[in-house]
């Protein structure tokens, strides 16, 4: 019987855009309870290699790419992960060579002169927490230790594909416009309005005098839309009222992807700083860790807050609200420093 493959920088990027399955099946003896199922609500699953410092993710190729053509082809390895032994991670450290000639000693003057400037980094101003490199067909992404003596994590991953045109129809409402004119309107009227055909509201219910309306109308799988009602604070009568939205990208939780016109001209293909210019003004406040980030902006119109993919460089989720019809924490924590 041939040995158990032991898991490597080497071997884990030599399979980075191919299918998990072409990784020899034995490594994973080495992995912790590998579950290679991907979840429904998003088409991203891991396996960790605990003992070893090291981890892999894969994803469904459609949504990675966002190419329609690739459905229900095998999942791939998009990137690979290499700790420190920092606690946090619940990864011992990994002891072999890093790629790039990196060492988990650097800081990040270092780690500059080894890959050249960053494409990306978080907070706005530093000292910086997160930075992330690319090069022509992959991505490095650093995560600094706390103190900035070195390197807490660092990933390496493959580049997405630009997105390929589609066939299919293109979801269109209800888009901004439609959102911004019905925003504190009554569930009624919303529902009446043609750019929010297709949405079913016939089942709402307001609410009794007194009582909250945490209302949600999950619209996602036509839409690709969650549209919110919460009771009107115009009015001391019950009334439901349309307080905000949350547009989500094709793939994710159900979501069939929306095509319309989203806030200042986004596309969910927007990197975070090509949505950061179209808005136009600095968020108020944001948090990013080595997954996924957000920033917070309280514009006259409404906030706005977008989710986005550390790894991807992309646009997740949009939520739109109503002011008033918001938690005042959304604003309050994390602040960001803004650059002078």
């Amino acid at each position: 019987m041939s040995k158990n493959i032991v898991p490597s920088a080497n071997l884990l990027l030599s399979h980075l855009g191919l299918p998990l399955e072409t990784l020899d099946q034995s490594v994973f003896a080495y992995a912790d309870s590998p579950d290679f199922e991907l979840p429904d609500h998003s088409p991203i699953g891991g396996a960790f290699f605990k003992d070893h410092g090291l981890s892999i993710t894969f994803c469904a190729p459609d949504f990675y790419h966002v190419n329609d053509a690739l459905t229900n082809h095998p999942a791939i390895i998009t990137n690979v992960q290499f700790y420190s032994g920092e606690s946090y991670y619940n990864h011992a450290r990994y002891e072999g060579e890093l790629p790039f000639g990196l060492s988990f000693d650097d800081d990040r003057a270092a780690v500059i002169d080894k890959l050249g400037q960053g494409a990306w980094r978080f907070p706005l101003v530093a000292p910086f927490k997160l930075e992330r490199f690319d090069l022509p067909d992959r991505w490095i992404l650093v995560k600094y230790a706390d103190d900035g003596s070195g390197i807490s994590m660092i990933q390496i991953g493959l580049k997405p594909k630009k997105s390929d045109a589609t066939v299919l129809p293109k979801i269109l409402q209800p888009d901004i416009h439609a959102l911004q004119s019905m925003l504190t309107r009554s569930w009624d009227i919303v529902s009446e309005d043609d750019r929010f055909e297709g949405i079913d509201l016939s089942g709402f219910c307001e609410p009794a005098a007194e009582e909250d309306c945490p209302d949600e109308i999950d619209a996602l799988p036509t839409h690709g839309v969650e549209l919110y009602f919460r009771q009107s604070k115009e009015t001391i009568d019950a009334k439901s009222v349309l307080s905000g939205a949350r547009y989500i990208r094709k793939g994710l939780n159900w979501s069939s992807g929306f095509d319309g016109d989203l806030p200042m001209g986004i596309g969910f293909d927007d990197t975070p700083e090509q949505f950061l210019a179209k808005v136009g003004c600095y968020p108020v406040t944001g948090k990013a860790n080595v997954l996924t980030g957000y920033y917070v902006w309280r514009l006259p119109e409404h906030l706005l807050h977008i989710g986005y993919s550390v790894m991807e460089q992309r646009i997740n989720r949009i939520y739109i609200a109503a002011h008033s019809y918001y938690s005042p924490s959304l604003l309050e924590s994390p602040l960001l420093e803004l650059p002078t």
